[in-house]
């Protein structure tokens, strides 16, 4: 084993990952329902012990993944907060003129596109559309460059996030 596999180790011991977790319970109702601030608190303390120094990059590709599944990924939670909202979002469903707050929010952020409750459990997914996001900078090399085991795997690890399908597959030596 080289020392990359054995620093690996040394912080899947140290952040002790959970289980994948279950299909109807996506990460994006975590993020949604846990404040900004304790994940951030959480993301520097998990990073702070497995000594990864968080730069500026680190932390553009961290809310983005966290804004993504805050406002990008479907859960079986509604996501409305009053009857008004919804009803003004069922609304503007049929309207292409129509604007609601829910509306600009969804597009405004979401130029990635949106992923299901399901999508947003497979590592893939969540992967392609960092892809995506951070094409312009480099795409894979750059993620790599600033997570080398991966960009969902290693902001999961340390948000203290549940691990999403196939995030890792040993057999091509890959990690999303």
């Amino acid at each position: 084993m080289n020392t990359g596999d054995e620093r690996l180790e040394g912080i899947l011991a140290r952040l002790a990952p959970v289980v994948l977790p279950p299909a109807d319970f996506p990460p994006a109702q975590i993020v949604r329902d846990t404040p900004r601030e304790e994940l951030r608190d959480r993301i520097r303390k998990n990073a702070e012990e497995v000594g990864i120094e968080l730069t500026e990059a680190h932390w553009e590709v961290i809310d983005f993944l966290l804004d993504f599944y805050t406002y990008c990924c479907e859960t079986h939670a509604p996501r409305y907060t009053d009857m008004r909202a919804y009803w003004r979002y069922i609304d503007c469903l049929k309207d292409p003129q129509c604007e609601s707050e829910m509306e600009g929010k969804k597009t405004e952020t979401c130029q990635y596109g949106q992923l299901s409750a399901t999508e947003a459990t497979s590592a893939y997914r969540v992967y392609r559309v960092l892809l995506k996001a951070f094409a312009d900078k480099g795409g894979k090399k750059h993620l790599y460059e600033l997570f080398p085991y991966g960009p969902v795997f290693t902001i999961h690890l340390l948000a203290g996030l549940p691990r999403l399908r196939h995030d890792v597959d040993p057999h091509f030596g890959t990690a999303y």
